[in-house]
């Protein structure tokens, strides 16, 4: 696959009609010229045999029967620097299908490097040859400025030809045609295609790796996860100690209306507030226990972590987009671990030690004073049924008075005892309120870890995904080079790697 690049006006189809010997491109008499391809090839080809990736459409088609040319596909390429932005998406299509590629150029325009650069950038891959045509208008100091400006690009020793499209061929004195020719000959043999390939194969992989290498890079180090991770330790907890501190006042609020009024913890919103609930148009809620300045400082301690990912190396992206659900939801979390803490506490008030004399204090003040007047009564009958066989005095008022402060007294004592053991409802209340606050914060941390913890793994998966891709390219890397006496060699630019190696050894 040989194909003709250049600008407007430089001569790419009266070279391939001259190539031809006949008319097969159209020679264009207004700007911009060539609107097509021009495709020059052996009979027996057919189109439709052509792999079916090729862009075979909008092509023009000419055919010889020259045996010594049955290996060659010829194409003259439309203007790159054409008007048309159809012209140039053309050539890119066209382009990785390309074996050889033939840069025209004329004297006039050969220092217009536009379409140069543009080539070069996507052109790595293939094989080059320069002409200079219009050699008629062109001098000796052109050419060899021209071939300097083509070293700066990475071409050592590079093929440019000079040709002359001029009808007369007595005109064409110091033409270099034949040799093209021969030139383009000489390449069409199956070990010199083998090469290009191989060579574009190795550009590529090249290329992906170093694409790998750069994105590898961007996913940081396990030295920076790690240093990410202890400082996000203590920032949250310098965020929780503060928002304990300032959540202090809400929460005995809302134990005590729990208490006097036996109001949820998350009350019923009316349709208009409905708006402000978590995850439903606001992240912070209307409660008491997470308003605008709790969610507020939440959100910073979150996109602290992000920015101390961003400073070490590692992407934010992925921290922003999975704190979402956490900023969301951490209002919701938090209340909902506060009201469940508030109702064990109330139903369970007190430590176990202090509940297990609370109910003693409680038996003994039930018992006791029923023990007391079990006595009492038995004296009373007794004293009655003794004072009727004898002369002795039925009972007394000392009697009476002792007794009445025995019955007192054993109900008196046990229930003093328990009312000062019986913890305050409020107080309760409070503790569980508090103790909610710290689980819930608990609940949040963990939640947060998990997404941290995952995206480490995430990030362990691409990295080893990415090193087998970089094994596996150095593997392919087996390209046979040409060497640099060969033909081949001069037509394929060098990359920055190899300019770099070769410049390293000279010095």
């Amino acid at each position: 696959m040989v194909a003709f690049f250049g600008g407007t006006g430089v001569g790419k189809s009266s070279l391939l009609n001259r190539l031809a010997g006949q008319t097969i491109a159209r020679v264009g008499v207004e700007r911009p010229t060539s609107r097509e391809i021009s495709m020059y090839h052996y009979h027996s080809l057919q189109i439709s045999r052509l792999p079916a990736e090729f862009p075979v459409d909008r092509i023009r088609v000419a055919r010889h029967q020259d045996d010594d040319r049955k290996a060659i596909l010829w194409i003259d390429m439309p203007d790159i620097d054409s008007t048309e932005a159809k012209n140039r998406m053309i050539v890119l299509e066209w382009l990785p299908h390309i074996d050889v590629l033939i840069y025209v150029v004329s004297p006039e325009r050969y220092r217009d490097d536009r379409e140069w650069r543009l080539l070069r950038s996507v052109g790595a891959e293939h094989a080059w040859i320069f002409v200079m045509n219009h050699w008629d208008e062109g001098e000796e100091a052109q050419l060899a400025d021209f071939e300097k400006q083509l070293a700066k690009g990475g071409f050592r020793r590079p093929i440019v030809l000079r040709t002359d499209c001029r009808p007369q061929a007595s005109a064409r004195a110091a033409d270099d045609f034949e040799e093209l020719e021969q030139i383009i000959r000489s390449l069409a043999n199956a070990h010199t295609i083998s090469q290009l390939e191989l060579r574009g194969l190795r550009l590529r992989l090249e290329e992906l790796e170093r694409a790998l290498v750069d994105n590898i890079d961007r996913l940081g180090s396990d030295k920076a996860f790690s240093t990410v991770k202890e400082q996000w330790g203590n920032v949250w907890k310098n965020t929780v100690q503060s928002l304990q501190q300032g959540l202090e006042w809400p929460m005995q609020q809302v134990s005590g209306a729990f208490v006097t009024a036996a109001v949820s913890l998350l009350p019923m919103r009316s349709k208009k507030a409905k708006a402000d609930r978590p995850g439903e148009g606001g992240r912070g809620g209307i409660s008491a226990l997470w308003d605008e300045w709790t969610q507020t400082r939440f959100d910073d301690a979150l996109d602290r972590f992000v920015i101390e990912a961003d400073a070490n190396g590692l992407p934010s992206t992925p921290f922003k987009t999975a704190f979402e659900s956490i900023r969301s939801k951490a209002g919701r979390t938090l209340q909902s671990q506060a009201e469940q803490s508030l109702r064990a506490a109330l139903a369970n008030p007190g430590n176990v030690l202090q509940r297990f004399f609370l109910r003693l204090a409680g038996f003994c003040a039930t018992v006791l004073p029923l023990c007391a007047i079990g006595w009492v009564g038995y004296q009373v009958f007794d004293g009655y049924y003794t004072s009727s066989f004898s002369d002795q005095p039925y009972l007394g008022t000392n009697f009476a008075i002792h007794s009445t402060l025995l019955i007192v007294l054993s109900w008196l004592l046990p229930w003093f005892v328990y009312r000062k053991l019986r913890p305050s409802t409020e107080k309760v209340a409070l503790k569980g309120v508090r103790n909610g606050i710290a689980l819930g914060f608990g609940l949040i941390k963990e939640q947060i870890d998990a997404l941290i913890e995952q995206a480490l793994e995430r990030r362990g998966e691409i990295i080893e995904g990415g090193e087998k891709l970089m094994s596996l390219c150095r593997q392919l890397k087996t390209e046979e080079q040409p060497t640099d006496k060969s033909v081949l060699a001069r037509m394929l630019p060098q990359q920055a790697g190899e300019r770099a190696q070769e410049a390293g050894g000279r010095q």
